[in-house]
């Protein structure tokens, strides 16, 4: 059996991560035991999975309440021993684990270094994000290592380029918040505007950013940008659209990216960690075009090259490949295989 433990009860990477990883492991026959909030906005996705087994947590304080729950819980304190692996998605928790940190790894979503200076593996999601730590903790003691996300391969929507249609459609999503750089989208939407080239922008998400956001579009009067609000599915609007842009200040990953990509729609991004792992050293070969961070013009210059069909075309059908061959769940399955074996 495998364990996955978290406090997190949000939507986001660390709620993707569990359903991707819950997947992953039921291609190797693994169980997965996962202890989470009971209030957890991924535990419906979760239970419908049928080699996940699911302890939720509901007192007060998570940290007091995984503690007693592990260590004075006979038949938990049992599963923990016998477990082939732990995987915690928390920094805080990694010490009610010192017990079994040779087969403990503590997961990297946010980008954030740590020096965990213990025996416990890190997990990174990205090279870049591994070769930081390195630099600046040269002499940790801990086992480092990158694993990917992995994505679910389907079948897309099946999309027809309009050689003569009115504008480009372009997509956005993500939390608004400061560091999703969604000022920049609005910069890109007026200098499109003003030099009148006919681009559609909607931004789907919610966050404390919206009624900022929401004022600055009405006071250049653009009419050329949206904000669509939260949506429940995007995997059912990408096929509506032409280019996925997403202008990050900080992305750790970006599972919306992979998501896109899926959806076989060419990519333009900030070079985030993730995107710089996505998309390596030849980003069109890979299905996008990588920009500077803050950088509107930039990002002007590369929809106005993704104007030609027979362009955006080839990018779309590089950026399928890119998630079928390299970050499949498949992919996550194989390494996940290979950490269980070495830590046992």
């Amino acid at each position: 059996m495998i364990v996955s433990v978290t406090v997190d009860r949000n939507k986001g990477g660390i709620a993707n991560s569990l359903v991707s990883y819950s997947k992953a492991l039921q291609l190797i026959n693994e169980r997965h035991l996962i202890m989470l909030p009971r209030n957890a906005h991924v535990k419906k996705d979760l239970e419908s999975l049928q080699n996940v087994e699911i302890l939720a947590l509901s007192k007060i304080s998570l940290y007091f309440h995984i503690y007693t729950n592990f260590f004075f819980k006979p038949k938990i304190s049992k599963q923990l021993k016998e477990s082939e692996w732990i995987f915690i998605h928390n920094s805080k928790l990694l010490k009610y684990f010192s017990v079994f940190f040779n087969k403990t790894g503590l997961i990297n979503h946010s980008g954030k270094l740590r020096n965990t200076n213990h025996k416990a593996w890190n997990i990174f999601i990205t090279e870049s994000g591994l070769n930081r730590f390195l630099k600046k903790y040269p002499n940790n003691h801990s086992k480092n290592l990158v694993i990917c996300h992995g994505f679910e391969i389907f079948k897309p929507k099946t999309r027809k380029y309009e050689a003569n249609k009115e504008h480009l459609k372009i997509i956005a999503a993500g939390r608004l918040v400061e560091k999703k750089g969604l000022d920049d989208l609005i910069e890109v939407a007026a200098i499109l505007e003003q030099e009148e080239i006919p681009v559609k922008i909607n931004l789907y998400g919610e966050g404390p950013l919206q009624t900022q956001l929401k004022k600055k579009i009405t006071e250049l009067g653009l009419e050329n940008i949206a904000l669509m609000g939260w949506h429940p599915n995007l995997k059912d609007e990408f096929s509506k659209y032409d280019i996925f842009c997403i202008p990050s200040l900080i992305e750790p990953f970006g599972l919306i990216i992979g998501e896109a990509m899926m959806n076989c729609l060419p990519v333009i991004s900030t070079k985030t960690d993730g995107a710089l792992e996505i998309f390596g050293d030849s980003p069109e070969d890979s299905g996008g075009i990588l920009v500077d961070f803050s950088s509107p013009n930039q990002i002007v210059d590369a929809i106005l090259k993704m104007q030609s069909n027979e362009f955006r075309d080839l990018l779309a059908k590089n950026a399928r490949a890119n998630i079928e061959n390299n970050f499949s769940l498949k992919k996550l399955s194989i390494d996940l295989k290979k950490l269980i074996n070495n830590a046992n």
